[in-house]
């Protein structure tokens, strides 16, 4: 892979959540190299001026209509020079949740490349690709790849990271567009900048935790931190006005009784928990749940984020800068990590211990 020209990115990654384009970009930090992140279209020119090495655009099309899901894809890119840089992959749900297909195709045609290869295995969560068919844990049966994005779309088995290593080290002399979750972003980071060496700083409190995923596995996170520490609920996103404490505040979203759309409940949330984090001005902030974290740093007015490292799988570190000052950021998939994650990282950052770090 060559770098970028023109001061592009030398990667490009388009994501539809937020916690996509997050735990995909996390994959080329801990170096030298500049990550960055912009939360929205709209930000992605301020982003360029800082000439990141990797830059991640989240879309935020996951739970929109079709057609505004490939209008979003168009209005991220109009704002690169796609023909710049070196390499470019689509992120997409590692369950292939989403409008994978479209937004697929939408991105191939302004980049033009002689090959789309979809990758989406995560081999160290246990999804995997063979014979066309994703599999794994969190996957019910399993799902016919080929029947989402056609018959243009290569989909080779990768069933481990060396199948990955393998994959992109056979591509080096073709313009590829790839498609795929973390496990590919992470082979594409070694194949470029080689195998990165952690460097998680310990984490500062008072911490704030806000959970908006309904999603099993966090539920079961949840579940699991309530074993510890005080965990306030907010029924059908209501948040209580009384949520400070000394050292950690965990705000979980619940099934309540008003009928209300999941829109409604999702936006109410975030206004809640960003009036909590004005009010409390925590100096690390963890949020759950991909909408979740794109409504409250919005609330936050917080568009670009430097990725910093990875403090678990799954689980990127950014720095930010809140209305209150910087903040250290982590941020979670709904439907990712063991039922303890939430628990671990709750009490490595309250021991000062650095347990956690990976």
């Amino acid at each position: 892979m060559c770098a970028g020209r023109l001061g592009m990115p030398e990667m490009l990654i388009v994501a539809d959540d937020l916690t996509g384009a997050l735990d995909s970009a996390v994959a080329f930090a801990g170096g030298r190299q500049t990550v960055l992140v912009a939360r929205k279209a709209e930000a992605v020119p301020a982003v360029l001026q800082r000439r990141p090495d990797v830059l991640a655009v989240n879309t935020a099309s996951r739970e929109v209509a079709p057609d505004c899901a490939c209008a979003r894809v168009r209005s991220a890119l109009a704002q690169v020079d796609v023909s710049q840089i070196a390499g470019v992959m689509k992120k997409v749900d590692s369950r292939l949740k989403g409008h994978v297909g479209p937004e697929t195709e939408t991105l191939a045609r302004m980049y033009a490349p002689d090959r789309i290869i979809a990758a989406p295995a995560i081999p160290d969560m246990g999804r995997t690709v063979k014979s066309g068919l994703l599999s794994g844990t969190g996957i019910d049966g399993h799902v016919k790849i080929g029947e989402l994005f056609g018959p243009d779309v290569a989909v080779p088995d990768t069933t481990s990271d060396d199948d990955l290593d393998r994959l992109v080290a056979t591509q080096t002399d073709e313009n590829v567009l790839w498609v795929g979750a973390r496990g590919l972003a992470h082979a594409l980071a070694r194949a470029t900048w080689g195998r990165r060496v952690p460097d998680v700083p310990e984490l500062p409190w008072p911490a704030f935790f806000a959970n908006g995923s309904r999603d099993p596995l966090t539920v079961a996170q949840v579940a699991a931190l309530r074993s510890r520490f005080q965990v306030i609920d907010a029924p059908d996103g209501r948040v209580p006005s009384a949520v400070r404490t000394d050292k950690l505040c965990v705000v979980s979203i619940s099934d309540g009784d008003e009928g209300l759309s999941s829109e409604t409940v999702g936006a109410r949330f975030a206004d809640g928990i960003a009036k909590r984090l004005n009010d409390q001005r925590p100096a690390t902030l963890l949020l759950s749940g991909g909408e979740t974290a794109n409504l409250v740093l919005d609330r936050l007015g917080i568009d670009i984020l430097q990725v910093v490292d990875e403090l678990r799988p799954g689980v990127p570190l950014c720095r930010c800068e809140a209305p209150w000052g910087a903040v250290w950021l982590l941020t979670k998939s709904g439907g990712f990590g063991a039922p303890e994650l939430l628990l671990d990282i709750a009490t490595g950052i309250l021991n000062g211990s650095g347990a956690w770090r990976v």
